[in-house]
């Protein structure tokens, strides 16, 4: 039998992602010899890239082979909304007094038996089925109420015409089907096929037109038997049965769970005070007085004492791990520190609720500190599967600039202010600025070695952060033409990369941007550059010399870099964006200024979504924090003179930005583009899942460049995600000039 709850103690009080798929698997027969997932559910996400898959490798593709689309695609709908639901469930509530045979009975009766109960009822609606008051009353089996529904003569009537022969295979099957309504008989998901299939062969036209509906309601029926009999601790059927008598009520689920919490944890309640008072002297940002050191020592050790004593089982004891491990990186004993968080980590998956996000940021930043790149890319991997971090594009779960994000968040995390006095702070503990600040008379001072025309030069900064770079890329991005046409000369590799890998060629593009100077560009664009180079995206940034290019806005350098050999559709940004996207999406904002100011302002003081997020983190936004979305803009707009600031602020950015481009430049840009072979209709991810660069032409009732995509075969009729096409689009945002054209060639 195969059982989610066990009386283990190092077992969560929450299943985790790994046993619910495994157990719904299992319930319709599609588990197979999937080996990931019972990893995933013996020790949590080891590896994010599972998880996003996970439910239509398991469930969706092999139950697509035994029914129809129509049913698969509401068990997806039904799986994404589990996943979600049940992610904000356990990052929320805490269960630190409970076990997992305490939890699980809570979570089946008040959460995961409403949600089944509200999957059937669907199905019922969608497809019609067998009056759901008896398939879910314990009376009945739920195989025989299919059967019975199905046919008035029952699984008899059914398998007799299924399999009409009284010998061989067909009597060996249809005592295979009579068998499926005793208890310990459940059909295989192979065996409701070859019944049904045969159905389809021998059954009189009524019971061939039941088929699919049999299909469907022997499989949901085969599911909640094996729930019932194999992981469900509680009866189920009654429990659904209950909830749609009641009407689907909104069970506050996360109530439930807390009341549940407060009343188990009488039994540890002489651990609740001394807890508290460590936990208040232990603040990371509160300054300490003398003798604090040696006396919350002296503490943690006493409540080691009261845990051993009072919590055996160890439900508190990440609790106690996060302590020790925060005293010891206020006692400046970092390498002491890591194991008690890695412990602390472990013991506080599925467990620790909303306290789980603070001590996986505390030991993302220690262990950025510490260069630790093997623990960093195992908390990657639960921080991403957990939606803290969106999914990576590369090969790489953690890269080099963010184990820098992380180390530069050490002290932001862990001020100074907050260590035991006791502690000497070192010399070099001055945060890093959240950009590159240098000395310019040092920077003057810099000569070109031409005798090394590829030279590597070490910079170093203000604030001690140290680079390397080609010094052929240095004075481009410096505005140096003299130097650049020097190095040139002598044979300078235009090739050369910067350890982020940006080329020279990349920043004599920013630089022209900056300042609108752009001799060093022009002497680079005359440069023949491997397409390697001219495709290159930074590492941390995504910048390509194309994306610059189009931010540049000038249809030249656009048309040069093309004919370099750029690829037209090669994508960058953090939002994984082509160029001609980009371009329509400047074009978009040119059109409507007001547009931008609207994306500007909301940017700035909305809740930042995952992707926002990490383009704060990319971007190295000092204010936004390990995760990118603490919100410290929100406090400073409690400030008249902040506020005043941003009401000036922003209209200066709107200007800036519509003053470098012009709605004939980007058409022309565009033009450039799809004669290089961009698409009109290559579908992007972000902001709206599935948009073209043609559906954004349209949101932004550019009538021109929607005539120019068309022409470039460009696909009003191609839909996004939510299943929206150019032509709802064009009324949706009131854009009259695409209306009017759509319907000028017949489309509307």
């Amino acid at each position: 039998m195969t059982q989610m709850i066990s009386t283990a103690t190092d077992i969560p009080p929450y299943p985790r992602f790994g046993e619910i798929y495994r157990a719904f698997a299992l319930s319709v027969d599609t588990k197979s010899k999937n080996r990931e997932v019972d990893r995933l559910a013996r020790e949590g996400e080891y590896d994010w890239s599972l998880l996003p898959a996970l439910g239509e490798e398991l469930i969706l593709v092999p139950l697509s082979k035994y029914t129809d689309a129509e049913f698969t695609g509401l068990i997806d709908q039904f799986i994404q909304h589990l996943y979600q639901s049940y992610l904000r469930l356990v990052s929320t509530v805490c269960l630190d007094s409970l076990s997992r045979a305490e939890t699980l009975p809570l979570l089946i009766e008040n959460y995961f038996s409403l949600h089944g109960a509200a999957l059937i009822l669907g199905i019922n609606k969608e497809f019609g089925g067998p009056n759901l008051m008896e398939f879910l009353d314990a009376e009945y089996h739920p195989i025989a109420v299919v059967f019975n529904w199905a046919d008035e003569g029952g699984i008899a009537q059914l398998a007799k015409a299924a399999f009409p022969e009284t010998t061989g295979t067909d009597k060996t099957n249809r005592d295979m089907v009579a068998r499926w309504e005793q208890a310990d008989q459940l059909p295989k998901i192979t065996s409701i096929k070859l019944f049904t299939d045969a159905l389809l062969d021998h059954g009189s036209s009524t019971q061939k037109e039941k088929v699919p509906h049999l299909r469907r309601w022997l499989i949901v029926a085969r599911a909640i038997t094996w729930l019932e009999q194999e992981a469900a601790p509680v009866p189920i059927r009654a429990i659904m049965r209950r909830h749609l008598l009641a009407g689907l009520p909104d069970f506050d689920i996360a109530m439930v769970l807390s009341k549940a919490v407060i009343e188990a944890g009488e039994r540890i309640s002489p651990l609740r005070m001394p807890a508290l008072m460590l936990i208040e002297n232990l603040k990371r940002t509160t300054p300490k007085k003398d003798g604090d050191q040696a006396k919350t020592k002296h503490d943690l050790a006493d409540l080691v004492l009261l845990t051993a004593k009072h919590d055996p089982e160890g439900r508190t004891q990440f609790h106690l791990e996060w302590l020790k491990g925060r005293w010891q990186v206020l006692s400046g004993n970092y390498k002491e520190a890591l194991p008690h968080y890695q412990r602390a980590i472990e013991l506080a998956n599925y467990r620790a609720g909303e306290n789980q996000r603070q001590i996986v940021e505390e030991a993302l930043v220690l262990a950025g500190y510490l260069g630790k790149k093997t623990f960093l890319n195992q908390l990657k991997h639960w921080a991403i599967a957990f939606q803290l971090f969106p999914s990576p594009r590369g090969d790489n779960t953690i890269e080099d600039w963010e184990i820098e994000h992380f180390r530069q968040q050490f002290h932001h995390v862990f001020p100074v202010t907050g260590r035991f006095i006791e502690v000497q702070v070192e010399e070099n503990i001055a945060e890093q600025l959240p950009f590159l600040a240098f000395s310019e008379e040092e920077m003057k001072d810099k000569q070109a070695d031409l005798r090394n025309p590829d030279r590597v030069f070490t910079i170093r900064f203000v604030d001690g952060q140290v680079r390397r770079w080609p010094q052929l890329r240095f004075f481009a991005s410096m505005g140096r033409t003299a130097e650049v046409w020097s190095l040139l000369e002598k044979g300078a590799s235009v090739d050369q990369l910067d350890e982020s890998g940006a080329s020279a060629l990349l920043r004599a593009i920013q630089h022209a941007t900056d300042t609108g100077e752009r001799e060093i560009l022009d002497l680079l664009l005359q440069q023949k550059h491997a397409k390697e180079t001219l495709d290159r995206a930074t590492n941390k940034k995504q910048l390509t010399p194309l994306i610059c290019a189009i931010e540049y806005g000038e249809p030249d350098v656009v048309e040069r870099l093309l004919e370099l050999g750029a690829t037209a559709d090669q994508r960058g940004n953090i939002v994984d964006e082509t160029p001609l996207y980009l371009c329509i999406a400047k074009l978009g904002f040119c059109c409507n200024p007001r547009m931008l100011y609207r994306y500007i302002y909301q940017h700035l003081l909305a809740e930042p979504d995952l992707i926002q997020r990490e383009v704060l983190r990319r971007y190295n936004v000092s204010f936004a924090g390990v995760f990118g979305d603490e919100r410290s803009i929100d406090a400073m707009m409690e400030y008249p003179q902040y506020r005043k600031v941003f009401a000036e602020l922003i209209p200066a950015l709107v200007e800036k930005e519509i003053a470098r481009h012009s709605i004939s430049k980007l058409v022309r840009i565009a033009e450039l583009l799809l004669k290089h072979k961009a698409n009109p209709n290559a579908a992007h991810q972000y902001p709206e899942p599935g948009r073209t660069p043609l559906m954004l032409a349209a949101e932004n009732n550019s009538g021109l460049a929607f005539d120019t995509l068309m022409k470039f075969g460009g696909d009003p009729c191609r839909t996004d995600t939510a299943g929206m096409d150019c032509r709802k689009i064009a009324y949706a945002f009131d854009a009259n000039e695409v209306v009017s054209y759509l319907r000028s060639v017949g489309y509307l």
